[in-house]
């Protein structure tokens, strides 16, 4: 079935469950008692899985590279209920049964010795789940993945999202959501319907655009009469753009203003730009609560979010798994959260690993049954430190004694030839350049471009707000710092200033489609 013909039927799907599903709504202690179980039956739910949707399914992916490892069910269970969860995905991956983000997208071939397979994420869709709200993942590092999920697997996700929210002290905070128009934002406020009805949703593309795809605007109308339907309505989606999102701003004032809590969830580089937009017009937003996602949730960032008075509270996840990791009430690193051990299993690579990932590299299993896509030892391409700290608060409480921080893209940026590690450049680009130069972690961004002979230039994007500076200086600040890595890499940026590669642009960074404010963009002339 093409994807057009599965999102029509998906679009039928959705509205056909939705008013079931919001006459449903969650309470604590019905998501403490989903959570409960779904963290006594970890175990048996992963054996369930290889069972019935790998082993069972000998065409699968998977099962191909079980056979190729020589790996038998009886084998794996025996080791799960002997040795563990962790250690047995380990020695899995050793074998050789994992995927890269690489081989996942369709970028590269599965090869493991004399085996290849060609593979695009559709060979890798949970063969249970019934598909209700289609879209598409951020393409921070594509032009996108087609995500389908069902309703059932929103719901599981929404009590962890209740569960985190409350954990944080939410006692009936007025939510509301903040990105573009797609299935990431109804997935959002569809998951938060499950909780609390969300108040307000603002967008970053105007609701009316004819450039979004008609699927998308017929999904969104659908969504709000299936939601009047069931008496819980839901808001029309408000412009309010990254340019001025003054709406956003003046909602949050509002809501703090009439006695109660506002939260909104938005891409922490989205977020970041709207409290710099209260800070610069005097708008008092103090006690505003922020779940932001989707982007590094760095110091520089979240610095600038508590400046304006607000609470961040950051999520690690993605389209394709959900939320992963919920941020902790207690934490002693920016970003540290809490691994959703009852949804996950994480694992890490290790210093030695067939693929070659570094150490840090997480490695994920997703245990329900009816996640977006079937997905063991799976390496999104990020990395963080995996600790088990004592830390008092009530997602430890309930469970998830597992943290994660300094969660970051271990990928490799490319820019004119020269390739770094994220870990290297960002901090160049949120912490050096505004101390140097002045400007917040949002105003400074690499534009790779390509000219039309091929050529490529990268461009330094620096915001004009910032005022009257000196470019050459700019410029040389920046390589010259850069240029202290790897002696390869210096090297390389001798050739960035021997062939005139790369500029310093007075312009505002470039917002990707998915409202993100990337630390490399790239772009086509």
């Amino acid at each position: 079935m093409s994807l057009s013909a599965q999102s029509l039927f998906s679009a039928v799907r959705f509205f056909g469950h939705l008013p079931f599903y919001l006459h449903r709504r969650l309470t604590l202690d019905e998501a403490r008692r989903l959570q409960a179980q779904r963290l006594h039956n970890r175990r048996r739910r992963l054996i369930d899985r290889l069972r019935n949707d790998i082993f069972n399914r000998p065409g699968s992916v998977y099962s191909q590279l079980f056979r190729h490892a020589g790996c038998e069910l009886t084998d794996v269970e025996n080791a799960i209920n002997k040795d563990g969860m962790e250690a047995t995905l380990h020695r899995l991956f050793l074998a050789g049964v994992y995927l890269t983000v690489d081989e996942f997208k369709g970028r590269k071939p599965i090869q493991r010795g004399s085996l290849l397979i060609q593979i695009d994420p559709d060979h890798l869709r949970s063969p249970r789940a019934s598909y209700h709200l289609t879209g598409s993942s951020g393409g921070s590092r594509t032009t996108g993945t087609p995500v389908l999920m069902d309703m059932r697997f929103i719901r599981d996700c929404a009590s962890n999202c209740m569960l985190a929210l409350h954990a944080w002290g939410d006692d009936g905070w007025i939510k509301a959501d903040w990105e573009s128009p797609g299935a990431g934002a109804r997935f959002r406020i569809v998951k938060f319907s499950a909780i609390d009805p969300p108040q307000a949703w603002f967008t970053h593309v105007r609701p009316d655009d004819p450039s979004l795809p008609s699927v998308t605007r017929w999904n969104t109308h659908a969504m709000r009469l299936a939601g009047w339907i069931s008496g819980r309505p839901f808001p029309a989606p408000t412009y309010a753009p990254l340019s001025d999102p003054s709406p956003a701003v003046d909602w949050l004032s509002s809501v703090l203003a009439s006695g109660r809590v506002p939260m909104l969830f938005g891409l922490t580089s989205s977020v970041v730009r709207l409290c710099l937009n209260a800070i610069d017009n005097n708008v008092n937003i103090e006690g505003a609560r922020f779940m932001i996602g989707g982007e590094p949730c760095t110091q520089a960032r979240l610095d600038t979010i508590r400046r304006a008075g607000a609470i961040p509270i950051p999520r690690y996840g993605s389209m394709e798994t959900g939320a992963v990791a919920y941020s902790c009430p207690n934490a002693e690193h920016c970003d540290e959260s809490h691994l959703l051990t009852d949804m996950h299993v994480v694992i890490q690579a290790g210093d030695t690993n067939p693929a070659a990932l570094p150490p840090p590299t997480l490695l994920l299993t997703v245990l329900h049954p009816r996640s977006p896509f079937l997905m063991l030892n799976l390496s999104m391409g990020d990395q963080a430190e995996i600790t088990s700290r004592p830390c008092g608060c009530p997602l430890y409480d309930l469970g998830w004694t597992s943290q994660l921080h300094t969660i970051r893209s271990f990928e490799k940026l490319t820019g004119g030839g020269v390739t770094f590690l994220g870990t290297d450049v960002i901090p160049l680009l949120e912490e050096f350049l505004p101390a140097r130069f002045g400007g917040q972690p949002t105003d400074y961004q690499l534009v790779e471009e390509e000219s039309e002979s091929g050529q490529p230039i990268l461009r330094l994007m620096v915001h004009p707000s910032l005022g009257p500076l000196d470019e050459a200086q700019i410029a040389e600040a920046f390589l010259s710092q850069l240029a202290t890595g790897p002696a390869p890499a210096a090297r390389m940026i001798q050739m960035w200033r021997d062939s005139n590669t790369f500029h310093v642009s007075r312009r505002p960074p470039v917002v990707s489609r998915a409202g993100k404010i990337l630390h490399l963009h790239r772009q086509a002339l």
